[in-house]
């Protein structure tokens, strides 16, 4: 995943514009409409390095959980005093549930299949609390994907530049990222490449993993960061 370009991948979104702090705020929001039990325990899959836990960890009694050993080790140097787990979101298993549990960003979209879709969707739901809330970011639709759109990102920093490009690809219903770096610093100028494949799913798809793990889920079109949200709530035990 973004093994390679871990120690770069702050500098990268910080440099888009990404707002984490605005972001928490809108999560909060979310979790005082929809959750329906008192417990502040909340699991962030697929967390990264840290970057969203940094702001909920205030609010919340948080964990992390992330695939990536190279992003989880920065996660835990940020961050010593919270607890992270080398896991994959289709079959963690812990000995523990949550109020809440997110996974933000579109990380979703790595499950790649309708198959593994439903079996994350299922897993987090079996890490829920009755009355928590699982909140989902989706990646794109089908229908909104367009291959052949060209990206360049560069970061200017006194300490270290960065340029990082793709032509945005796509097979079957894969979305396909070929990420292109060059990174100059002191000593020189690095360059490396990383590919990344996301599921493109439609809202049904959605929907139906939702309710086929027994959550009752809701969709907000805009979400946090304009590419929608689902809400999905625990209001009973799956029979």
């Amino acid at each position: 995943m973004f093994s390679k370009s871990a120690n770069i991948y702050n500098a990268i979104y910080l440099s888009m514009g990404k707002d984490y702090v605005a972001e928490t705020k809108k999560i909060n929001a979310f979790v005082q409409l929809y959750k329906k039990i008192k417990g502040n325990r909340l699991l962030d899959v697929a967390c990264g390095t840290g970057s969203h836990i940094k702001h909920l960890r205030h609010h919340y009694q948080v964990e992390g959980l992330d695939l990536d050993g190279s992003m989880l080790k920065i996660a835990r140097q940020s961050f010593p005093d919270v607890i992270f787990h080398h896991a994959d979101m289709l079959d963690f298993k812990l000995r523990r549930r949550f109020d809440v549990i997110t996974c933000l960003f579109s990380s979703v979209g790595y499950v790649r299949t309708i198959r593994r879709l439903n079996q994350a969707i299922q897993n987090m739901s079996n890490h829920l609390k009755t009355g928590g809330i699982l909140i989902v970011e989706p990646w794109f639709a089908p229908k909104d994907w367009k291959a052949g759109t060209m990206h360049l990102t560069v970061v200017d920093q006194p300490h270290q530049k960065i340029v990082r490009i793709n032509v945005s690809e796509l097979k079957g219903a894969i979305s396909i990222l070929n990420f292109h770096y060059l990174v100059a610093t002191p000593k020189g100028v690095k360059y490396f490449y990383e590919r990344h494949e996301l599921g493109l799913f439609t809202p049904e798809e959605y929907q139906q993993a939702f309710q086929r793990a027994g959550l009752e889920v809701h969709h907000n079109k805009y979400g946090i960061d304009g590419r929608g949200l689902y809400i999905a709530s625990k209001s009973k035990i799956k029979p």
